[in-house]
């Protein structure tokens, strides 16, 4: 059997899990996480340290009440407030909300920002895949396993990413949310899809298979076929390989890791 065979079966069946699980839901939850200013505030003797950092009610229709998360001398907390006046003065969304209440612009534009992502330009999703791959080594094994198994909580995933997020440069941070907004706008403007086809998903699968040595290849491998009964810690480490190893993969190979992971079912062909 060829090496090409011997392995599809894994790659194929890993695809299938994905698109099954729709894997643009890390989008939707991080973003509404993020941009739902609404939900924090800062503890009057803050010292920038997460520890120090509340949850609040939001308070409706008060963009005042809509606080930065980021210390100020993070490049993540200028541009949540660039992207925060964004999208309450964007005539677009406000249209297609049909209000400008604060809330309601928040609560669509997070929706569209999930939804805009398989229209993405591999780039954009390349870029987002490097951040990901930053932040996982401070995800919980629980918390990284839901990027496959389910069940993904973005206040677990912002409470451990949010020290990580804040170390961002200037150039991360300004990618952070131009992914976000430019996810937005495919959305309102119904850019069309772009899918990845199943042979392309598993070479670049295969790619990753060969960039390990033998015993961890084979590793690899069964943890692929096992997703749905493995444990957290075994999931985190496939999720782990593909993150890491996709990330690194040479042209074309990292786009398509990147659509296959980022986009779900939408972004994928379907079987």
């Amino acid at each position: 059997m060829s090496y090409f065979k011997k392995y599809r079966c894994a790659a194929v069946s890993l695809v299938v899990f994905l698109a099954g699980m729709f894997l643009g839901h890390s989008f939707n939850k991080i973003e509404d996480r993020t941009n739902n200013l609404a939900k924090f505030t800062d503890a009057k003797n803050d010292t920038g340290s997460l520890a120090n950092r509340k949850s609040v009610a939001p308070v409706s229709n008060d963009p005042g009440a809509w606080v930065n998360p980021y210390t100020a001398s993070s490049p993540m907390h200028k541009e949540f407030d660039n992207h925060r006046d964004w999208v309450l003065a964007n005539k677009k969304l406000i249209s297609f909300a049909g209000s400008s209440d604060p809330d309601r612009l928040m609560e669509v534009s997070n929706q569209l920002a999930g939804k805009g992502v398989p229209a993405l330009a591999t780039n954009l999703l390349e870029q987002r895949l490097s951040s990901l791959t930053k932040i996982f080594p401070s995800l919980s094994a629980h918390t990284c396993s839901t990027f496959l198994k389910g069940g993904f909580s973005s206040s677990d995933f912002m409470d451990q990413a949010l020290p990580t997020l804040d170390s961002f440069s200037g150039e991360e941070a300004k990618a952070w949310f131009v992914f976000i907004k430019t996810s937005i706008d495919a959305a309102l403007s119904q850019s069309p899809l772009i899918v990845l086809p199943t042979e392309d998903a598993t070479r670049a699968v295969l790619k990753i298979t060969r960039s390990l040595d033998e015993s961890r290849s084979k590793a690899f491998a069964a943890g692929l076929m096992a997703l749905r009964t493995a444990s957290d810690e075994e999931v985190c480490a496939t999720v782990r390989t593909l993150y890491y190893k996709g990330n690194a993969l040479s042209e074309p190979y990292r786009g398509y890791m990147a659509r296959m992971l980022l986009t779900g079912q939408r972004g994928n062909e379907k079987f």
